[in-house]
């Protein structure tokens, strides 16, 4: 029969899902470190978005040490989709990545906003960007678990049909 004690205990498989958990750790790490916000930063953040004289006086330019934009944190610290067009249309870029790797795109798909998604999307986010990892907005979303979010992102990514996507 052979010397049966020499096998590893671990299969290849076990091995493999072991790496793409640790993987998947990691992924979650660096997205939690982009949604962690200064308690005032963030109170202020709130004004902002829910006041629309405050919002209309707030820096373009301005960029959290993690290298959030207004874009990001409108996706993490309560903005709607009219901040989303409205910071677009001014030129921020949903290009842009973070410190850690992620578009405005990827923060939206992770914190499950359907509305702020769609209105990314509609405004002219890539959904085929690729953040850390060569991860997109819909491995992000099957990483967190969001069905309904992944639906609509593999909805949006067909050819043909990105006027169905909302």
């Amino acid at each position: 029969m052979g010397n049966y004690k020499s096998r590893p205990t671990q299969t290849c498989t076990d091995e493999w899902k072991k790496k793409v958990s640790e993987s998947y750790v990691i992924i979650i790490e660096r997205l939690e470190d982009d949604l962690q916000v200064e308690e005032k930063e963030l109170a202020e953040l709130r004004h902002i978005f829910s006041s629309d004289d405050a919002f209309s006086k707030v820096n373009l330019n301005y960029r959290t040490e993690n290298g959030l934009s207004l874009l990001h944190l409108c996706c993490i610290c309560g903005g709607n989709k009219s901040h989303i067009r409205t910071l677009m249309l001014k030129g921020l870029r949903p290009s842009r990545l973070t410190r850690n790797g992620f578009t405005a795109l990827h923060l939206a798909v992770y914190k499950d906003s359907a509305e702020l998604i769609t209105s990314l999307l509609h405004s002219g986010a890539d959904i085929q960007q690729v953040g850390y990892g060569g991860l997109t907005a819909l491995h992000i979303a099957t990483i967190a678990g969001h069905l309904e979010v992944s639906l609509t992102l593999i909805t949006c990514n067909k050819p043909d049909s990105f006027n169905s996507c909302s």
